[in-house]
C-alpha cells in the first residue's frame, strides 16, 4: 500500500496541530472512530478487572477489523498525532496503536515522541 505517513506521534487531547487524530472513546470524529477502545475495555482497566495484557490484547484485536479505507486515510497523512486524555506517561492505547504501526510498516513510519 502506497502511503505518505512518516512520522506518528502522540499527544493530551488538548493538542490541535493539524494533524491531531483523535482516537478517545469519546472521539466525535467519524474518520477515527474505528482506532477507540470500547467503553468496556477503558473501564475494566480502570477498574482492575483486566491486566495491561488482556487490555493490549483486546485493543489489538480492533485494531486488526479497522477497515481498509481508515487505515488508507491514516497513511496518506504526512504525519498524525494520536491523542487521547490519559497522561503523557501513563498506560494508553494511543502507544499501542504506536507500536502497531511502527511494527508492521517497518523503517518506513516512525515515532516522533510526544507533542505538547
Amino acid at each position: 500500500m502506497n502511503h505518505n505517513l512518516s512520522r506518528v506521534y502522540t499527544a493530551h487531547y488538548r493538542y490541535s496541530g493539524p494533524d491531531r487524530v483523535d482516537i478517545t472513546v469519546k472521539g466525535q470524529d467519524p474518520n477515527w472512530k474505528e482506532f477507540a477502545p470500547t467503553w468496556d475495555m477503558v473501564m475494566s482497566h480502570k477498574r482492575g478487572s483486566i491486566t495491561d495484557d488482556q487490555y493490549i490484547s483486546r485493543y489489538l484485536s480492533i485494531l486488526d477489523l479497522v477497515s481498509s479505507t481508515t487505515w488508507g486515510r491514516l497513511l496518506h497523512m504526512s504525519e498524525a498525532t494520536f491523542v487521547c486524555f490519559c497522561p503523557e506517561a501513563a498506560f494508553c492505547h494511543r502507544n499501542i496503536l504506536v507500536n502497531y504501526i511502527v511494527q508492521s510498516m517497518g523503517d518506513r513510519i516512525g515515532y516522533g515522541g510526544w507533542r505538547r
